[in-house]
């Protein structure tokens, strides 16, 4: 890799032109590359060997070049309309693939940021890079699962974004994630939620809002009657353990105004589930109503994550 002379000559069919030296880019100049690709004000010299990853570019490069082409630095140059940080992921994936996709990962190192990873994603869809696509894609599922248990803090910022993103480079499988993301934080404080409305079309607001309301609804029928079922007859209870097991119930899914989260009764219900009993309301229970109580848990689960895709009309 070296930097291009202080005075390179640039060639427009046959004419020499001056220079604009603030229009290079260092770091993917290449004394050896054999073309320039120009985007936005910005240059940079690359190897076609690189870009054939792309379905496009091979194409391209296959084609019989022009004789008045454009030529910069004795290269041809192409010039792209794209945004000049989306390929700098872009080249950087092209150039240290090892880094990027391994060293930016959220379990071995520094965690990739959104802008890097949606513009891996608008580069790979819009010029047919598969392995890179795949890498975005399995990055955007790392942060919006399509098992909604799985959904963490990771996946409360950009959730707006992301619909955006889903929408342009058809990634359908983050959308529930995402607007389940959106709907369970408050929206005051500059939450996330509450920027959702100068990022998000209408038609996907009206989204966010009536599945918000949905969730609402369906936490507000398990707190005023904490052991009944929509569906089903409500679980055989003994008489004994319906007052403490409804007390558990309302202790645990009754909103708490001091959380920064509206409703993520998901994670509430996996909590539940996972507390084997510890909870000294839970020691008082007779072993069948305990059964019955995990089943109802688990039954509420499935039910609410089936259901987030209808709520929010995907």
């Amino acid at each position: 890799m070296a930097s291009p002379p202080s005075k390179r000559r640039r060639e427009w069919h046959g004419q020499v032109a001056p220079e604009d030296e603030d229009a290079i880019t260092p770091s993917f100049w290449f004394k050896d590359g054999d073309i320039v690709l120009a985007i936005e004000d910005k240059s940079c010299k690359v190897h076609r060997e690189k870009l054939t990853c792309s379905l496009i570019f091979s194409d391209m490069l296959d084609l019989p070049q022009p004789t008045d082409a454009d030529n910069v630095d004795g290269c041809p140059s192409v010039t792209l309309y794209d945004l000049w940080r989306d390929w700098m992921v872009v080249l950087e994936w092209l150039y240290n693939r090892e880094y990027v996709t391994i060293q930016l990962s959220p379990f071995l190192g520094k965690p990739v940021i959104f802008d890097s990873l949606s513009g891996a994603l608008r580069i790979s869809t819009k010029y047919e890079i598969p392995k890179l696509r795949d890498w975005a894609v399995s990055e955007l599922l790392s942060r919006w699962p399509k098992e909604l248990e799985e959904l963490s803090t990771r996946g409360l910022p950009h959730a707006a974004e992301a619909i955006n993103l889903a929408r342009e480079c058809d990634v359908p499988e983050i959308l529930p994630a995402a607007f389940y993301a959106l709907a369970i934080q408050k929206w005051h404080c500059y939450a996330e939620g509450g920027r959702s409305h100068v990022i998000l079309g209408s038609v996907d607001l009206r989204r966010v809002i009536s599945g918000r309301e949905g969730l609402q609804d369906y936490l507000l029928q398990i707190v005023i009657d904490p052991l009944a079922r929509s569906d089903n007859p409500p679980p055989p209870f003994c008489a004994a353990c319906v007052p403490h097991l409804e007390r558990y119930w309302r202790e645990r899914l009754t909103p708490n105004a001091t959380s920064p989260y509206a409703c993520w009764l998901l994670r509430d219900l996996l909590a539940m589930a996972k507390e084997d009993g510890h909870n000294p309301l839970l020691q008082t229970i007779c072993a069948p109503c305990s059964f019955l109580h995990y089943s109802l848990l688990y039954d509420r689960m499935r039910t609410l994550k089936q259901s987030v895709s209808r709520l929010f009309q995907l």
